[in-house]
């Protein structure tokens, strides 16, 4: 569609680039939906950087929803060059909060004029680092590799860019994102009651039982007589032990108490870290520096629970110092609220608040 030619030692474009610019441009200019479908299937067809720049550089124009596009098609598309190219953008908008070039790829002007004067700097900032962040997320890291590098060579000029590219990159230790979470969804939807498919899943992704573990064991053998489902370090050295059972089995009765099946499994996890806790310098021949463990037990689904349910489950939590019983969909909402506070990066601090 485009040629390159060298230029002033960049790569500049030339024959259909100026019909792609006015395209994009009038696109930009219109704002509807219509025009952005425009751009998409532009975007959806580039097989050339020097396309997919600037059709990316113009869905930016519709803010979340044309990065969400961005991410759809990096995602699904079959080349390397698309999944980078969304990395630069997205990095270089979370810096700077406009829409620019990449150091080796140019946006014609015109399309970075109408694409910035659609977008509040601090928005498309924000907007920019959340995509960048969950676009990272939602790649494995087999994926992430080749993109990443191709990125980096798009930036070399930006060194303020690249840091801010490479901080991105620490979302990456929770090694889940929105793709693992949408099939634990489906696996608590489809296997309900298969309890050795949620410890598989568990066991490679245990960061969902707790975000700050840094050492598991899987059913380790208590004495030959206890067997818990989990014992997890954390990265302050403190201890969790999990028993989970299944989404299937109940969580609350209709008379609002605990059913029996979360009373049992609350009892096994208690039973698990007191022998552990009455052991403890054998324990720390297994578990290094233990001290007494937190225990989480995971029952159930609370999303069905009416509300007089959740308020009974709310006061059988507040009862329990060390115990907290869920259900297997708190799991994923604590998950997601985790990727959407690391996506977002920024946190609110308010100071000197005057309260009363």
């Amino acid at each position: 569609m485009v040629a390159p030619d060298k230029k002033y030692g960049r790569i500049e474009i030339f024959s259909n680039a100026a019909e792609l610019c006015d395209l994009l441009e009038a696109a930009i200019i219109d704002g509807g939906l219509a025009a952005r479908g425009r751009v998409e299937a532009v975007a959806r067809d580039a097989d050339d950087l020097f396309v997919t720049f600037p059709a990316y550089a113009a869905l930016m124009a519709w803010g979340a929803e044309g990065m969400g596009l961005m991410i759809e098609i990096a995602l699904t598309h079959h080349t390397v060059k698309s999944k980078s190219a969304a990395l630069t953008l997205f990095s270089i908008a979370a810096l700077d909060g406009t829409i620019s070039s990449a150091s080796m790829f140019r946006v014609a002007p015109p399309i970075q004029k109408a694409a910035n004067a659609k977008a509040n700097s601090r928005t498309m900032r924000s907007d920019a680092s959340h995509a960048l962040r969950t676009l990272i997320l939602s790649l494995p890291t087999e994926d992430l590799m080749m993109p990443l590098s191709q990125s980096l060579i798009h930036l070399m000029d930006r060194q303020d860019v690249v840091e801010t590219l490479v901080a991105a990159l620490g979302v990456k230790w929770l090694r889940f994102g929105p793709p693992v979470l949408d099939h634990y969804r489906r696996l608590i939807a489809e296997s309900p009651d298969d309890e050795p498919a949620f410890q598989a899943f568990f066991c490679r992704y245990p960061q969902l039982l707790d975000p700050m573990a840094v050492q598991v064991w899987s059913q380790p053998d208590l004495h030959g007589a206890l067997e818990p489902d989990f014992v997890i370090r954390r990265a302050d050295d403190s201890y969790l032990v999990v028993e989970i059972e299944c989404p299937g089995k109940l969580l609350m009765t209709k008379g609002n108490q605990l059913s029996s099946e979360a009373t049992h499994a609350e009892n096994q996890a208690v039973e698990y870290e007191s022998s552990l806790s009455e052991r403890v310098r054998e324990a720390r021949a297994h578990f290094p520096k233990y001290r007494r463990a937190d225990c989480l037990v995971i029952i159930g689904t609370e999303a069905g629970l009416n509300h007089t349910q959740s308020e009974a489950l709310e006061r059988a939590k507040q009862r329990r110092q060390n115990v907290r019983i869920a259900g297997f969909d708190w799991l994923e909402e604590r998950a997601r609220a985790l990727i959407e506070n690391v996506s977002h990066g920024a946190i609110d601090v308010v100071t000197r608040h005057r309260v009363i």
